[in-house]
């Protein structure tokens, strides 16, 4: 199998959108997949759906850092002002959520951050199995459009030779009409007609 290079990543630079997408793609592969194909297929999948996953996380773990930050100021006035000591549990375990949210944060959004990339280089990859694909069809096609062409041809050939039959017994038909109707004239020919051709 060929190897394909291309050049100054050809996916960024043409714009090359993620072609599991793209109409056209779908239409022309959607049954005739290679197993390579179906594997990276199922990959970039998996990496559009994790980062639909990551945004979702991120959007939550925000949301819930506002609802503990607000509780921890809310703690903080009551055992400060109101010197609550049955509020000093709370206050520890809202601390420990926020260190656990300020911990997981930072590993999201780098995960995030790299997902494009490695979609790109995924979509890459599938770019080269749909062309190595692609020639393949196109082999398969041209063979089939000539085998079709071969048959055409033999076909026209036949029906050409079936116009001929047709047209020379045609002919005969007539000068054989003629010839009968020459000897023995029109109103005997009908008589004849109606015994011979019933």
């Amino acid at each position: 199998m060929k190897n394909i290079d291309f050049k100054d990543n050809i996916v960024k630079k043409n714009k090359i959108p993620i072609l599991i997408y793209v109409p056209e793609w779908i239409q022309l592969f959607s049954g005739n997949k290679s197993r390579s194909m179906q594997k990276i297929i199922t990959g970039l999948e998996g990496l559009i759906a994790r980062s639909k996953e990551c945004e979702s996380e991120l959007d939550n773990l925000g949301k819930r850092k506002k609802t503990v930050m607000n509780k921890i100021l809310y703690l903080s006035k009551d055992i400060n002002d109101n010197n609550n000591k049955e509020a000093l549990p709370k206050m520890e375990e809202a601390e420990k959520e926020i260190i656990m949210i300020n911990q997981k944060l930072p590993k999201l959004m780098e995960e995030l951050e790299a997902i494009p990339d490695r979609i790109n280089d995924m979509n890459t990859q599938l770019l080269k199995e749909t062309i190595r694909k692609a020639y393949e069809l196109i082999k398969e096609s041209r063979s089939e459009s000539e085998r079709s062409q071969e048959q055409v041809n033999e076909i026209r050939q036949k029906l050409a030779e079936l116009i001929q039959k047709k047209v020379d017994a045609e002919e005969r038909v007539n000068k054989l009409y003629s010839f009968i109707h020459g000897m023995v004239g029109a109103d005997e020919m009908e008589n004849l007609d109606k015994s011979f051709l019933p």
